[in-house]
């Protein structure tokens, strides 16, 4: 049998719960009957922290890459074995999600981007911004949007985001 590389950002700053969360997602996209290639194969072997201080999206990706290299650093041979654990690099401004309730307003809003923008206020850190793919429920009231639960997707945050997780897993 072969092995892949694989790589698997996964939000959240809590890294068990992170990665946790990659596997499911994995297993859902990919099946869970083994020999996936993914991070779903990690899910017995667990994980370990490469970097703990977090990184932009591409360092992470370059720091992954290093870990991966065949002729690489001999701290990291257990992550470049497909039977060993999947690796971990703490990431800043990578994608987050937010929870949020829009705000009662006299008359609501004009539209759902006015909707998302009131809901936000005061959430956004420096540097990060709101990025496609809203999804939960919307009041109307006639075209006026009165309220919903929202989870409100944004990237660009200079804090710790998620956990870029790398590994080789079987095929």
């Amino acid at each position: 049998m072969g092995a892949n590389n694989f790589s698997a950002y996964q939000p959240g700053t809590d890294p068990e719960e992170s990665f946790r969360a990659a596997v499911a997602a994995a297993e859902w996209e990919d099946g869970a009957g083994g020999y996936t290639g993914t991070i779903a194969e990690k899910a017995v072997e667990g994980f370990r922290i490469i970097r703990s201080e977090p990184v932009e999206p591409e360092e992470a990706a370059r720091i992954g890459s290093d870990v991966l290299r065949e002729d690489g650093d001999e701290r990291w041979a257990d992550i470049r074995d497909k039977w060993g654990r999947a690796g971990g690099i703490a990431v800043k401004a990578g994608l987050r999600e937010h929870q949020v309730d829009i705000p009662e307003t006299p008359g609501g809003y004009p539209d759902e981007d006015a909707a998302v923008a009131a809901a936000m206020t005061d959430r956004l850190v420096e540097g990060e911004h709101v990025v496609y793919g809203r999804s939960g429920s919307w009041k109307y009231e006639g075209r006026r949007v009165v309220g919903g639960s929202l989870t409100v997707p944004t990237e660009g945050a200079q804090v710790h985001t998620g956990w870029l997780w790398v590994g080789k897993a079987p095929t």
